[in-house]
């Protein structure tokens, strides 16, 4: 495809012709832009589409519906090229009640085939010979209107991605069994990702780095000035750093200054005039409200029991090394959550028939990785010399 000449839509009718069009494609490719170093909540901000003849730019803040994109997403016929598709599938269910179907992620085929650096860029560099220019890439999508330079590294962002894809079928296909499966398989595990809720605002400081080693009265001082950051944030609609950086949070809470000055040393001197005053106030609320306890951890499932703890490390060591044998991804090779499931599984699988009763592993998979993932449940010598039948 030449340089991107998009169309940009805007209205409803715009919109409704968009999906007409694409209603007939076998294949798009799609990509969304937000702005979350710029609001308080991230929200799609632009919704990139192409096919092999034309560019789009669907923006939503116009303010425009979404929804009438959803059989798009939704049907599987239509092949939709994403690369690092987890991020942009999020933000799309996030912004209308959608389903995706058909997905190719050009990222997750870069990895399973060992591709080195996986961007879109270096892709783009590789397969098409093209330098997309990255000046936009930290934009505040949220603004408008959006400069001509914005609206050209958007439609770079996918104009050339269903190039890439052709090449990269094709070389899956080279490569043979079992990169196509393990593709696929990811590529429906990012389809079925949901959104998880929005984390209440009173809860967020127990996250941040070095929480944990505060004494009662540091965790008190954090909760409350961290709260009243959210809760600015959240009015202003911008990220919390802008309000108040992290650092700054985390040494007011462990060093708790007595007075202006000693608050004002500690903040960027832009804040410390409009500042101090109020963080005052909010240390002397949380020396008031006295020593917060330590939060009691909820029960973790990740605690395992000794045997399921020695499998599930042996999964992992032999994981890493198919992987490094092949080149490719760990995750791709057997993800996290088949890995647990089978350190957890009773009995312990020592067949490959075994494997297929668990009835969470595909039937490819076990073909290609019974042996290494029985051995691994089984430890040295654990299966008696048996091989499975499909060794």
């Amino acid at each position: 495809m030449s340089e991107p000449d998009p169309v940009y839509v805007d209205r409803p009718a715009a919109l409704a012709r968009l999906v007409d069009i694409l209603l007939d494609e076998p294949a798009i490719a799609l990509d969304t832009e937000a702005n979350s170093m710029f609001a308080f909540r991230e929200r799609t901000c632009l919704v990139q589409v192409a096919t092999r003849r034309q560019t789009f730019l669907v923006d939503p803040l116009a303010p425009l519906d979404l929804r009438p994109l959803a059989p798009v997403l939704a049907d599987p016929a239509i092949v939709k090229v994403l690369h690092g598709a987890e991020f942009d599938v999020l933000m799309l269910k996030r912004a209308g009640p959608f389903e995706v179907a058909g997905l190719f992620d050009t990222r997750v085929a870069a990895a399973s085939l060992g591709l080195g650096s996986s961007s879109l860029a270096a892709l783009v560099s590789d397969v098409v010979g093209i330098e997309l220019d990255k000046r936009y890439q930290r934009s505040d999508w949220g603004e408008r209107p959006l400069s001509a330079g914005q609206r050209r590294y958007a439609a770079q962002d996918v104009c050339h991605l269903l190039e890439v894809a052709d090449v990269l079928r094709e070389r899956l296909h080279q490569a043979g069994f079992p990169h196509p499966e393990e593709v696929a398989a990811e590529c429906r595990r990012i389809e079925a990702l949901e959104p998880a809720p929005p984390e209440p605002i009173e809860d967020r400081w127990g996250r941040l780095k070095g929480a944990t080693g505060l004494d009662g009265l540091g965790r008190r001082t954090l909760a409350v000035i961290d709260r009243w950051r959210q809760e600015t944030a959240r009015r202003r609609d911008v990220p919390p750093f802008k309000v108040l950086g992290n650092d700054v949070l985390l040494r007011l809470a462990a060093e708790r200054p007595r007075s202006g000055r000693e608050v004002a040393a500690m903040l960027p001197p832009r804040l410390a005039t409009r500042l101090t005053d109020r963080l005052l106030d909010l240390l002397d609320d949380a020396e008031d409200l006295g020593p917060l306890a330590r939060p009691r951890p909820a029960p973790r499932e990740d605690r395992l029991p000794p045997d399921v703890a020695l499998r599930h490390e042996r999964l992992k060591v032999a994981r890493r090394r198919e992987a490094e044998r092949r080149s490719t991804d760990p995750t791709l090779v057997l993800p996290k959550t088949s890995m647990d499931a089978l350190a957890r599984a009773k009995p312990v699988p020592a067949s490959a028939d075994d494997l297929h009763r668990l009835g969470f592993l595909e039937r490819w998979r076990i073909e290609h990785a019974s042996d290494w993932l029985l051995d691994a449940l089984c430890g040295p010598g654990g299966r008696g010399g048996r091989r499975s039948r499909r060794s």
